[in-house]
C-alpha cells in the first residue's frame, strides 16, 4: 500500500464513505465497506479516525464545505449585496439539482444519527456546521446581521434545509427558485443592517 500523508488518507476515506453512503444507504455503510471502497485496510481507518462517528462528522464537513466553496466562488466583484446573496443561494441550488443524492444523504445521516445510540452528537454538529456556514458566508460579503449571529445562522439553516427537502420531494424547480428569490430579498432587507454608504473625501 502506497504511503500517503494523513490528511490525504483521511480525505480518501471520506470520499469513499460518501460514495458508499450515497450508493448503499447509511445502515449498510460499515467501516469494512468503506475501507474496501477506498482500497485500504481497517488498520488505516483506525489510524485516521478514532471512530465511525468522527468519520461521519468529516463527511458532513466535506459536504457542507463543498457548497460553501461554490457560494464563495459565485461572489462577483462589483455586485450588490443582494446580488451576492442571491448568487450564493443559486450556486448552492445548482449543486442540489446536480447532486440530489448527496443532499438526500444529509437527511439520511441526520435520521440515522438521531436514532442510533452514541451518534446524536454527530447530528447536533451537523446543524452547527450549517449555521456557522451561513454566518461565514455573510461575513465574506461584508454583511452585518441585524440579529444575533446564533439566531441568524440557525434561521437561515432551517430555511435552506426546508427548501431543499421540499425540492427533493416535489422536484419543482420553478417554485423553489421563487422561494430562493424571496429568501435573498428577506436576507438583504430584513436580516442585515443597511449597507454603509462610502464616505466622500
Amino acid at each position: 500500500m502506497a504511503r500517503m500523508p494523513l490528511a490525504q488518507r483521511r480525505q480518501q476515506l471520506v470520499d469513499a464513505a460518501i460514495a458508499v453512503l450515497t450508493r448503499d444507504g447509511v445502515p449498510k455503510a460499515t467501516t469494512r465497506a468503506i475501507v474496501a471502497e477506498a482500497g485500504t485496510s481497517l488498520s488505516v481507518f483506525h489510524y485516521c479516525f478514532d471512530s465511525k462517528q468522527e468519520l461521519l462528522d468529516a463527511v458532513i464537513k466535506t459536504l457542507v464545505g463543498t457548497t460553501v466553496d461554490l457560494a464563495e466562488a459565485s461572489f462577483a466583484d462589483g455586485a450588490t449585496r443582494r446580488e451576492m446573496v442571491r448568487a450564493g443561494l443559486e450556486a448552492y441550488w445548482s449543486h442540489v439539482v446536480a447532486n440530489p443524492d448527496h443532499h438526500l444523504l444529509t437527511y439520511e445521516l441526520t435520521q440515522y444519527c438521531l436514532r442510533t445510540p452514541g451518534y446524536g452528537e454527530v447530528a447536533r454538529q451537523q446543524y452547527e456546521h450549517y449555521a456557522h456556514a451561513f454566518i461565514a458566508l455573510l461575513e465574506g460579503i461584508g454583511a452585518t446581521p441585524a440579529l444575533p449571529s446564533e439566531v441568524m445562522g440557525r434561521y437561515l439553516a432551517a430555511l435552506i434545509d426546508g427548501v431543499t427537502l421540499d425540492w427533493l420531494v416535489r422536484r419543482d424547480d420553478t417554485s423553489s427558485r421563487r422561494v430562493l428569490d424571496l429568501m435573498a430579498q428577506q436576507i438583504d432587507e430584513v436580516m442585515l443592517l443597511p449597507e454603509t454608504a462610502p464616505s466622500r473625501a
